[in-house]
């Protein structure tokens, strides 16, 4: 940013001397002024180039003028057409131009050459205009913006009709562009009136973008090309135009089309007394100081007896918008104490609740309105000016400030911090000739193109001290402050955290990759003096490193080589929030959500606890997540990925496990292959989407806690707080539709209609596929918010369809392996009977198996049963039969991965008594052969249970097996339960591996399919049948969630019914041979 005064009086005015820059005045005021009040200007000119975006919200100013200098598409060869004609003896006979014509374009494809001229004028005007466009009226909504053509002399020679057009070309693109923009959000203010109310959140967001004062001014002039200024610097041409322009625009005699002066209520208006002392004061302490505490600078006021803090900061925002100075009062730092948070209503536990995302001009800002009060009667000054934010220090030369963040976002930064280094490695004759590169690498090795987008503390304070006039300035500051806890450079520091140039950042972690560089393990240097600091506690508590997200390269890699929307472990589930950009997104959109989310999960490591708010626990009961730890970071420009774990300990057992949450976010177009529900985007939008994968149990309690709930409260909460000026809409994405579809073929549900259904009291919502989706998982809502409620059909309660349960335990078995060494059944699980006949029984794998290498544990498999004679109450089995695994999965044996945790058994001996016990009776018993004995096996009597394939969500099902998680007084694996028992629950959905989809590496079991159910499951379960309201076999139990012990899955009949009838198989072709 460079910044001029300009006096365009004073200047000389315009050559003709026909420039009027008298500021017009009502007739009471223009009596009570000696003499005539001339408009005057503080020009600030902002760089253009990526680096920079982020340092343009620290200057913009709403009562400015935006002047748009656009070069016509002079230095874009592609808005000219080309030459298409051939010379005569190309065309041969059959030339169709005439001898005496001049005319050169008389062919059939200069049409097709003009079309695609203009369509690359058109895209350069959409890149170096609109793109600056919205840029401002995010920052400035309603702003007054003058388009400036540039490169005139590039169109002298007889190109004056050629540099109209493109005037011309450039005026209707813009005014239709606003035009599509105002007619799209009208059509949709309608429909959300009809659907919603008026007063629904999306409404009254549209309704104040619609205000005329909220819309974009841009000023064109006449109807054609010629109001458009034209301007040539190396011929010196129109630049008078252009003076009188903005001096007539600024003093309203030049209105644009509106009503009344653009700077109505700003040029012209009476400037308080208290405001002008102010300036005056400033104006005497800019000599001698560039930048100023705020503690001396009220000392300085007090000697006016000016002592009333909210005039001052009155009079310094006022200053600051007219260019003056720069300050930042007002602006609230991120908060990390529960007292300098946003006011959050306190019962809002999901982020559909969250009063601070709403879109009401009295909550768009954090801070408390200033109260009057006197110095006097503050007795601690610094604490009054706590609550005016980043108040610390002014900044009497908005230069210092300029200069202050040019000294980091440089292209050159990497180079610079080594030769700062160096040469205070040679002033202080420091032992070591090693290299200072940032990675340790040779000098000769660095790049001066490209820069490591991290930054030490220590290495920023050494650039600013370097430089003798922000030292200087910094020093004289310090010197005449009344606060020494903060120095110059700390506040520079939480000024530019502030507003995402930085961000700070732990490299301790396990992963930390840059804009495509590994910075894990990066160290501070050691062999060079650190810069002192007054206050020893707060140094040791500032962050230590920081990420520049404004110098991450343009190139990204491959982000869908790093994530996928889809998830192998069918205990895992995808949430997916976006919000959709109708009409584009600001330059840097993303660097400064990525800067505001790393900040404030630097800042504030405590998870959201959604549950927190709520009278009753999480079932099960757990204690309160321990600190965010975040693992994983990976940033692009476009993109990031965080891996964040939280500690919770489950009360029941006393274990502490880890919840891994994976998150993701990136900014993407209608084309990309990770836009979400890309078929309902149009040419043009932009997606912002927020991905969260993690545990599903709980119904994503451990993701949204787990840091998602943290990361998109604080995206939402910037863009809509910042970038007010914006058309924007919030969605939620179908997490069926993320797992089972394309996901560019997701459903979404706005977030009017997630609010309408919750105000219903709805539990259940559909997409328009037809998936049915609870509403607490998509809202983040805490599980004992609202009770689940099954469909009264469907309620897991005894009924007339229901079959007895006792009737069902006579099939289920004890499926145990007794080890000869120990002599007792060390291994215990349940299963069921599938075919009386041949004596298969159907269980779990991974009880005779061993879960790390699926190979079978050495002993020999009891089966116990329950007694056709025993009690109807009293299911109590007894060990009677051994058996052998018959099939088990394919792929174990082929590439040692598991894809179904089941395998059939065949009872192969009856022993000659029952047992009671599981010790070492069980091998001193005589046994009877009937495997291969049909006749033998009959007289068995088996009880078998019949299977089926189909099964629909929310059915009522049961669970049977035998419990050996512990009774009464009876601990887990104290003794072996041999009571069966049963537990209800009911089906939520089915959870299918695609074909092509990757898979996990090195991990062993790989399911492809699941039935996920609600329902307790306790160990000895596993393996166990879980049945229909008929009694009907749907799959039986493989695992509990580890996050949620409500939450099963089962190996379903249509994947393990394959293998039944390979042992009928094998069994009918042994008998044969």
């Amino acid at each position: 940013v460079d910044i001029y005064e300009w006096d365009p009086k004073s200047a000389g005015g315009t050559a003709d001397g026909s420039l009027v820059t008298q500021i017009p005045v009502d007739d009471e005021l223009e009596s009570r002024i000696k003499g005539d009040v001339d408009v005057k200007f503080s020009v600030w000119d902002f760089a253009g180039q990526h680096v920079y975006h982020a340092t343009h919200e620290l200057f913009f100013s709403s009562q400015s003028l935006y002047v748009l200098v656009w070069d016509m598409g002079a230095n874009n060869l592609d808005t000219k057409k080309r030459r298409t004609s051939l010379n005569e003896d190309e065309q041969g006979a059959f030339k169709l131009t005439y001898d005496s014509s001049d005319e050169e374009d008389d062919f059939f494809d200069s049409e097709q050459e003009t079309r695609r001229a203009m369509r690359a004028l058109e895209q350069d005007i959409d890149e170096k205009l609109q793109f600056w466009i919205d840029c401002i009226q995010s920052s400035a909504p309603g702003a007054a913006i003058l388009p400036v053509a540039s490169f005139d002399d590039y169109f002298s020679d007889g190109g004056h009709e050629e540099a109209t057009m493109r005037c011309r070309v450039m005026r209707e693109r813009l005014q239709k562009h606003e035009e599509r923009r105002v007619k799209s959000m009208k059509q949709r203010l309608k429909e959300y009136d009809s659907k919603f109310g008026a007063s629904s959140e999306m409404s009254v967001r549209l309704r104040k973008l619609l205000f005329p004062f909220n819309r974009p001014k841009i000023i064109f002039g006449s109807n054609d090309g010629e109001g458009v200024i034209r301007v040539s610097s190396t011929k010196y041409r129109g630049f008078d135009n252009l003076a009188e322009r903005i001096v007539n625009i600024s003093t309203g005699r030049e209105r644009g089309g509106w009503a009344y002066p653009i700077f109505r209520g700003h040029l012209g208006a009476r400037i308080p007394r208290m405001r002008l002392e102010v300036r005056d004061v400033v104006r005497s302490m800019r000599d001698r100081f560039k930048v100023v505490e705020w503690n001396y600078f009220l000392s300085e006021l007090k000697k006016r007896r000016i002592d009333n803090a909210a005039d001052v900061s009155d009079a310094l925002h006022f200053l600051a918008n007219i260019g003056e100075l720069s300050y930042f009062g007002e602006v609230a730092m991120p908060a990390d104490t529960e007292k300098e948070r946003p006011v959050i209503d306190k019962k809002s536990s999901s982020l559909y609740e969250d009063r601070a995302l709403e879109f009401d001009d009295e909550e768009s800002s954090s801070i408390a309105p200033l109260h009057h009060q006197h110095l006097d009667n503050v007795s601690d000054p610094y604490e009054s000016s706590a609550s005016l934010g980043l108040s610390d220090f002014i900044f009497l030369n908005p230069r210092w400030l300029v200069a202050s963040v040019a000294c980091i976002l440089r292209h050159d930064l990497t180079t610079e911090i080594y030769e700062v280094r160096r040469a205070i490695r040679n002033s202080e004759h420091l032992e070591g000739t090693e290299s200072l590169s940032m990675d340790g690498s040779s000098i000769e090795e660095l790049k001066t193109d490209v820069n490591y987008p991290v930054i030490t503390a220590r290495d920023a304070c050494l650039l600013w001290q370097n430089k003798k006039f922000t030292k200087k300035a910094a020093e004289r500051a310090l010197q005449y402050s009344n606060n020494r806890n903060v120095s110059p450079y700390d506040f520079l520091e939480r000024l530019l955290v502030r507003f995402g140039v930085f961000v700070p950042i732990d490299l301790s972690i396990e992963k930390t990759c840059l804009g495509g560089r590994d910075y894990s393990g990066y160290c501070e240097y050691t062999d060079y003096p650190a810069v002192a600091s007054d206050n020893a506690v707060e140094a040791a508590q500032a962050p230590k490193f920081f990420f520049l997200p404004s110098l991450l390269g343009p190139g990204d890699p491959n982000i869908s080589d790093i994530w996928t929307f889809k998830t192998v472990e069918s205990w895992k589930t995808t949430i997916c929030h976006s919000i959709l950009f109708p009409d584009g997104v600001p330059p840097g959109l993303m660097e400064r959500i990525t800067a505001s989310i790393l900040s404030d999960l630097y800042a504030n490591p405590s998870p959201d606890n959604f549950a927190s708010c709520e009278n009753q626990p999480l079932q099960p009961q757990t204690h309160p997540a321990g600190k965010l730890r975040i693992k994983e970071i990976l940033c692009w420009r476009s993109a990031f990925f965080l891996k964040i774990g939280s500690e919770t300990s489950d009360n029941s057992n006393g274990t502490v496990n880890e919840s891994i949450v994976e998150i993701f976010a990136t900014l993407v177009d209608q084309d990309s292959q990770l836009c979400v529900a890309s078929d309902s985007m149009g040419v043009g939008m932009r997606r912002l989407i927020f991905s969260g994968k993690g545990q599903a149990g709980d119904m994503g309690s451990k993701i949204w806690n787990g840091g998602y709930m943290r990361v998109l409260r604080n995206a939402i909460r910037h863009v809509v707080h910042e970038y007010s000026g914006l058309e924007i809409e919030r969605q939620a994405v179908c997490p069926q539709c993320l797992a089972k579809k394309p996901i560019g073929q997701a459903s979404v549900w706005d977030y009017s209609t997630i609010v309408a259904l919750r105000a219903r009291g709805e539990q259940v919502i559909r997409c328009r596929y037809g998936h049915l989706n609870d509403v607490r998982l998509i809202t983040g809502t805490p599980p004992n918010k609202q009770s689940r409620i099954l469909p009264t059909e469907t309620q897991p309660s005894a009924g007339e369809t229901d079959i007895a349960v006792s009737d069902l335990l006579k099939a289920v078995v004890i499926v145990g392996i007794w080890d000869e060494n120990s002599q007792r059944i060390v291994r215990a699980g349940s299963g069921f009977i599938v075919d009386k006949k041949r004596g298969f029984v159907v269980t779990a794998g991974h009880t005779l198996m061993d879960r790390e290498t699926w190979r079978e544990v050495k002993g020999k498999i009891v089966i116990g049963v329950v007694p056709n004679n025993s009690s109807r109450t009293d299911p109590v089995a007894v060990y009677r039969y051994f058996a052998r695994i018959i099939v088990k999965d394919p792929s174990i044996n082929d590439n040692g991965v598991c894809k179904l945790d089941s395998c059939v058994l065949q009872i192969t001996t009856r022993m000659e008594n029952d047992l009671m016990e599981s010790g070492k009776e069980i091998g001193e018993q005589p046994e009877t052969l009937l495997m291969n004995n049909p006749a033998m096996m009959k007289k068995e009597h088996f009880r078998q249970l019949n299977v089926s394939q189909k099964f629909e969500l929310d059915e009522a099902v049961r669970i049977l097996g035998f419990n050996q998680g512990g009774e009464g007084l009876i601990g887990p694996g104290e003794e072996l339960n041999r009571c069966a028992d049963f537990a209800r629950g009911y089906v939520v959905m089915k959870f299918a591996i695609h074909e092509n989809s990757e898979q996990t590496p090195n991990r062993k079991f790989q399911p492809r399919s699941e039935i996920c159910c609600i329902c307790p499951t306790i160990g000895g379960h596993s393996g166990g049948p879980c049945v229909n309201q008929q009694g009907e076999v749907i799959g039986i139990l493989s695992r509990a969630d580890p996050a949620d012990r409500q939450r099963c899955y089962l190996a379903p009949s249509s994947e393990w019914l394959p293998l039944v009838k390979i042992a009928k198989r094998m069994l009918s072709s042994n008998r044969a041979v």
